[in-house]
């Protein structure tokens, strides 16, 4: 039998994600055909279509690189599509010679039959067809990717940003293996929604990481893949992902201009609570504007109301809306960098004890770091309580590297210049400083901004 184009663009393909997943696991082709136990020019033909082992060959990759079946099951479509096609082929051979069905007019049945010989096609040529169209992956991979999102967002400060980037990471690279396939449009949709999710997490925990850079690269691509997707609410998530990043990154227009954009494609989505107060507030207030900022502190507040039986506290990069807590937390610090000191106290608090119950430490020291800055900005300042403060925040996330943190941290120092001859403050400036030389001193593929 012939090999037709359509297999043999499939042997290629699967070939194609051997290599990718070969490569991934970081074996070459020699050590790899060793573990399989082929020669190293089968592994290597095999990896480009030309050959095609037997369905040992598979379930020995499958073992070695912990796929889960994905490459042995490639094969078994592959193999069932060329069954389908030498069937197709042999009913073809004998169309001409087929009698007439009972329910056919027999004086005409000669005549139907050599028509349909030559305007349609027998039903076993088209079921083959169906079948070649079949993704390469299937609801249950989605499903998976889908799950995997959920869980990395759940554990966003939760898990320090080194030990959840190692986990996300490969998962990334496991969709770009799947994009090498063909998937129907709604399949493929959300295989773009999976991949944007997870190069926005990796983009924010880069950024926790301290490498500007690569963050905003991340979440470019986050944003372009969720466009491709043609998801408007996944847009307005990676429009905020990149707002985030932007403001960290002391681009405080370009924070604004994403947020502003995540909120024209969010429409009614939940997204736009985040977009409004994590976004739009603390730009506005770098940037001075006040009213803009009551505004949109007052807008968020509002459509909290729409979302009553949100979480105690949501997950920072969350696919839902922002919580109470958050939306307190993020206005008290749009309002400290206007200066504005009243009722920042009582946003904090509260948004203090929510975080403490559940025992997310970046929260909880952001928070802790912006009530020390309102404790010096009182009237009647207090130094030593709001030192004190600073103290908890650094020591809650020792061991967790979060810039916003540090940022934070600097922040709270240049504002207790005038009090520096303290002990407290000095105690507070050493631990920063402590900190900093730790991340300086260990060994990161990441770059970093000065």
């Amino acid at each position: 039998m012939v090999v037709s184009d359509e297999i043999r663009a499939a042997q290629r393909v699967l070939g194609h994600q051997l290599a990718q997943m070969r490569k991934a696991a970081g074996h070459t082709q020699h050590d790899f055909a060793r573990l399989v136990r082929y020669g190293r020019s089968s592994v290597a033909n095999t990896e480009t279509g030309h050959q095609r082992p037997d369905r040992t060959f598979w379930t020995r990759c499958d073992e070695i690189l912990q796929t889960g079946g994905v490459l042995a099951t490639e094969y078994d479509k592959i193999t069932t599509l060329i069954r389908q096609r030498h069937r197709s082929s042999a009913i073809q051979g004998t169309r001409t010679t087929s009698l007439p069905r009972p329910d056919m007019d027999v004086g005409a049945s000669s005549d139907v039959v050599a028509a349909g010989a030559v305007l349609w096609e027998g039903e076993d040529s088209i079921e083959a067809r169906r079948l070649a169209l079949r993704s390469s992956t299937d609801d249950v991979r989605l499903a998976y990717l889908e799950e995997e999102v959920r869980h990395a967002v759940a554990d966003n400060e939760r898990l320090s940003p080194g030990v959840l980037l190692a986990r996300i990471k490969p998962l990334r690279v496991y969709v770009d293996q799947l994009m090498a396939g063909s998937q129907h449009p709604p399949q493929r949709a959300r295989l773009y929604t999976a991949a944007a999710y997870l190069s926005g997490l990796l983009g924010a925990l880069t950024l926790d990481l301290g490498a500007f850079r690569v963050a905003q690269a991340y979440a470019a691509e986050a944003f372009d893949l969720a466009d491709a997707a043609q998801q408007a609410d996944v847009q307005a998530w990676a429009r905020a992902t990149q707002s985030l990043i932007a403001y960290y990154g002391g681009n405080y227009h370009d924070a604004l201009a994403y947020a502003q954009d995540g909120l024209r494609r969010a429409g009614t989505s939940p997204h736009r609570i985040r977009l409004t107060i994590n976004g739009q507030a603390r730009a506005l207030a770098r940037l001075g504007d006040q009213r803009g900022v009551d505004q949109a502190v007052d807008h968020a507040f509002t459509m909290l109301s729409d979302y009553p039986s949100s979480p105690p506290v949501s997950e920072s990069l969350t696919l839902g809306p922002y919580c109470h807590a958050r939306t307190a937390a993020n206005a008290a610090t749009a309002y400290l960098a206007l200066g504005r000191t009243a009722g920042v106290t009582n946003h904090l608090t509260s948004a203090i004890t929510a975080f403490d119950a559940a025992g997310l430490a970046g929260p909880q020291a952001l928070s802790r770091l912006d009530l020390a800055t309102a404790h010096l900005q009182r009237p009647d300042p207090d130094p030593d309580q709001a030192a004190d403060l600073a103290v908890e925040a650094l020591t809650l996330t020792a061991e967790q590297r979060f810039e916003s943190v540090h940022q934070r941290a600097r922040q709270f120092l240049t504002a207790s210049q005038e009090y520096t001859h303290r002990p407290p403050l000095r105690h507070v400036a050493e631990l920063l400083a402590d900190r900093t030389q730790i991340g300086a001193a260990t060994p990161s593929d990441l770059p970093s901004l000065p």
